[in-house]
């Protein structure tokens, strides 16, 4: 039942239709180009021209619109020259059918690792690998093949050139629009009643991977924008101090200045975003500046002095100053000026090379699959005088696209792609039976492509409705072939994604088998920052500060995986195969980011003055590191740690030490009642998981014994 139930839901999601678009201007740019690729084909009469330089312009354009993070030309460069590249290679092995495969094997594996960059750059990868297909498949002979590839570059410089024409946005689009999301989130958690929010870290994350695509010659002159996610850094974590220590205490006026926290947040996005300055009013400012001077704890008046600066940067990141105006402020250790991104693409993917890795696994299933795909569609033949007998690229390309590296991912679009294609071949079907000119069936094509364009984000149903029919009036037109032909490429498709749920299916990899591997190495990371961070209380600057910042940034992408390993945990079919339930994993994570505030408030608390200095703290280092230690390993299944343990430990050492006694009658410092209120937070939180992680040897058995 539960692989039924898993089969129904993620086949629900696969035919769901999104309300999500590229912008109109990006869109706009590809449609041109595949119209200017259509007008050439027109003047110049050629059918062979005029769909292969079509399909360089789609293909290239559908590049262009995928998550763009680098500017448009240059993602439209490196389509063309990947995408033309590997069509003049399958033109150079037509005929030879074991070179070809060969080939096929060893670019999908490549496009499988070029996954390690994200999806978009993955998608882009197999996308180039379909030019190798064309031309080896398609093509007549080794000429006939070179003369579609020239085409097909043809059509992708028109892409390319498109992109260069007017309206021009802001510099640094693609890193603006990330800033923008990022401090976009931060409105919205200012005011947000579930603390929860504060501790997104995926908009973090997009903005320094946006940031860290930029080429070292840029960086001068996107300095405030480095400096923005600095602060950003900073103000999220004041935001949680505040939220601690101000905003639980119902003060007056707290309301007023979380809403005029989200209003300057606000106005710094939409400065960002478009490159015009959005001016915060004067009495938001002194309502702030006021809210900060009554309160009796520092966090307010930090978070002020944040915004004011962070303000500051949006407006120099309108002007086109250069570095040596504005040096960047920021807390992102190595990024302003770090290694060249080729040489960071590279220990990415080097880190890859090795059969543990999801990554690494996927690459091998995927050139496999699309091998087997290529030589099962040569083996169907026709389909009785429909299709085109021994080209099997349809069902290789199919398989390429759905095969993806989590189940839920793979199961959806295999249901989305084969049910878009059978109704996009019946839409063909009834558009094949009027007699088209050659200008209409040119301008019909010029249509659909754009119909596919606008389709792209909104779900694999849509998407393939468009690209089923487009395909039918470019490519079956143009070779005489009959309107029935539009139910071979339906069931071409349908065949491709079955292969690939197949495949996935015998050689899968499983996200819930990944969680432990994953949750111990983020306690791996705790077990060197929470400690670190208990020793910076020992005296002022105890504490090395950029080793913490390290340690953080390590921390959150580790939990990033995490987290997306237990959402896709969730649409797996086998609870057994992972330790803990679904349930299990949702207190998980809600634990994981407990854990992570404590530690976000014990390094804002830090002493700044020896009168916030409390050496005690110092003594709970060693034991919080011992189960921590223990616990990493208990995740990973290597032994068990029993819950209490830890609190013991510590409420002996409140006993001993007397700091709740002087937290208790007030003889203590301000200092000292905060960090025994954040100790006991983060104790209570690392009890709260060991917990949790100690109940998959109370959970396996139960199944074990339901079965």
């Amino acid at each position: 039942m539960r692989w039924w139930s898993s089969l129904i839901t993620t086949g629900r999601d696969g035919l769901l239709i999104q309300r999500a678009f590229a912008s109109p201007s990006a869109i706009a740019r590809a449609v041109l180009a595949v119209l200017l690729a259509t007008v050439l084909g027109r003047l110049l009469d050629d059918p062979v021209a005029g769909a292969m330089t079509s399909v360089g312009a789609f293909i290239c354009g559908i590049g262009t619109l995928l998550s763009p993070l680098r500017h448009p030309a240059v993602n439209a460069l490196g389509m063309s020259a990947a995408f033309s590249g590997m069509a003049v290679l399958g033109a150079t092995v037509h005929g030879t059918t074991w070179l070809f495969l060969l080939l096929l094997a060893v670019t999908a594996f490549a496009a499988g690792l070029w996954w390690t960059l994200g999806v978009a750059p993955g998608i882009r990868g197999c996308l180039a690998v379909i030019g190798l297909m064309i031309t080896a498949d398609l093509a007549p002979d080794v000429h006939g093949g070179l003369v579609m590839a020239g085409w097909i570059a043809v059509g992708t410089g028109l892409t390319v050139v498109a992109q260069l024409l007017p309206p021009y946005g802001p510099r640094f689009a693609a890193q603006r629009r990330a800033l923008a999301a990022l401090y976009r989130a931060l409105a919205e958690a200012s005011v947000a009643a579930d603390s929860a929010a504060l501790d997104r870290s995926a908009p973090f994350t997009a903005a320094r991977q946006a940031l860290d695509l930029l080429p070292q010659f840029s960086r001068p002159a996107a300095a405030a924008m480095f400096g923005l996610l600095g602060e950003a850094e900073r103000i999220g974590r004041a935001l949680q101090t505040v939220r601690v220590t101000v905003y639980v205490a119902a003060a007056a006026g707290n309301q007023e200045a979380r809403d005029g926290t989200a209003q300057v947040l606000g106005n710094i996005s939409r400065t960002v975003a478009s490159g015009r300055e959005n001016r915060t009013p004067e009495e938001v400012w002194t309502l702030l500046e006021s809210w900060a001077a009554a309160s009796p704890v520092h966090g307010p008046c930090d978070l002020a002095a944040r915004l004011r600066l962070a303000e500051q940067l949006a407006r120099r990141s309108t002007e086109d100053h250069l570095g040596d105006v504005l040096e960047p402020h920021t807390e992102v250790p190595g990024l302003y000026a770090g290694t060249p991104s080729v040489a960071r693409t590279a220990r990415r993917i080097r880190a890859q090379l090795r059969p543990q890795s999801p990554i690494f696994r996927h690459a091998v299933r995927l050139a496999v699959g699309v091998v087997l795909a290529e030589v099962i569609g040569r083996s169907i033949g026709g389909w009785g005088g429909l299709g085109i007998s021994a080209h099997g690229f349809w069902v290789a390309l199919t398989t390429m696209l759905v095969l993806f590296p989590g189940y839920g991912h793979t199961i959806a679009r295999g249901w989305g792609r084969a049910a878009g294609a059978v109704l996009g071949g019946l839409f063909a079907w009834v558009l094949s039976l009027p007699h088209w000119s050659p200008t209409g069936l040119a301008v019909a094509s010029v249509v659909l492509a754009a119909a596919s364009f606008v389709t792209l984000r909104t779900g694999q149903l849509m998407l393939n409705l468009w690209l089923t029919t487009w395909i039918v009036f470019l490519i079956h037109h143009v070779g005489g072939l009959p309107g029935p032909t539009a139910w071979a490429r339906a069931a071409d498709t349908v065949v491709g994604a079955a292969l690939a749920v197949l495949i996935f299916l015998v050689w899968p990899t499983w996200s819930s088998r990944r969680l432990p591997g994953l949750l111990a190495e983020w306690l791996r990371v705790q077990d060197r920052l929470l400690p670190e961070l208990l020793t910076g209380y020992a005296d002022v600057g105890a504490t090395d500060l950029a080793a913490i910042d390290e340690l953080r940034a390590r921390s959150r992408q580790v939990r990033e995986h995490l987290e997306i390993s237990v959402e896709q945990a969730h649409a797996e079919p086998a609870e057994h195969r992972g330790p803990w339930s679904s349930a299990q994993l949702e207190q998980i994570r809600t634990q994981v980011s407990a854990v992570a505030g404590c530690a976000t408030l014990l390094g804002e608390h830090l002493p700044r003055t020896a009168q916030d200095v409390v050496p005690e703290l110092t003594e709970l280092a060693d034991p919080l590191h011992e189960h921590l230690a223990a616990l990493a390993r208990a995740a990973a299944g290597a032994e068990t740690v029993a819950p209490g343990a830890l609190r013991s430990v510590f409420d002996s050492f409140i006993a001993r030490s007397g700091l709740l006694a002087a937290a208790s009658d007030g003889s203590g410092s301000a200092a000292t009642s905060r960090a025994v209120a954040l100790s006991t937070a983060s104790i209570d939180a690392v009890e709260a998981l060991t917990a949790t992680i100690a109940s998959r040897h109370r959970h396996r058995p139960r199944r074990h014994a339901a079965a």
